[in-house]
């Protein structure tokens, strides 16, 4: 199922207990006009199958997309995550030029106090966000 998917649309893998994360996804659905984004937490059965699938390694506290048969971890995700929003934030992809050892170690950093920062939960989701999740 998840295949087929990726033929025309851009997956989100994220952490499903991270407040953070799961904040970030909320942003992300507010500002999704191309529609061609859709979600999926690490922790899920599919989320499971798609890392093991592409082999993916530091998941655990890596926001990840994939397209295609590639994927792509942390400051680089978030990068191409920005592309597909609408303005003024698909600008902020073009901060790519920064050189990756610098995004990462900001990255790195968020990643690493999220949980002081936004907790663990797991929000609910309305009927509408529904279809964006697999």
């Amino acid at each position: 199922m998840w295949h087929q998917l990726l033929e025309t649309h851009v997956l989100i893998m994220y952490d499903g207990t991270c407040g953070f994360c799961n904040e970030y996804i909320q942003f992300i659905l507010n500002r999704n006009p191309s529609r061609k984004l859709k979600f999926v937490s690490s922790q899920s059965e599919i989320g499971k199958e798609i890392i093991q699938s592409l082999s993916i390694k530091g998941f655990e506290t890596s926001i990840i997309v994939v397209t295609g048969q590639e994927y792509y971890k942390k400051s680089k995700a978030v990068f191409i995550i920005m592309k597909y929003l609408g303005k003024p934030w698909k600008y902020v992809a073009y901060l790519q030029i920064i050189p990756t050892f610098v995004t990462a170690i900001f990255y790195n950093i968020l990643s690493k106090y999220r949980y002081k920062l936004a907790g663990k939960y797991c929000r609910l989701i309305s009927k509408e966000e529904q279809a964006f999740f697999l």
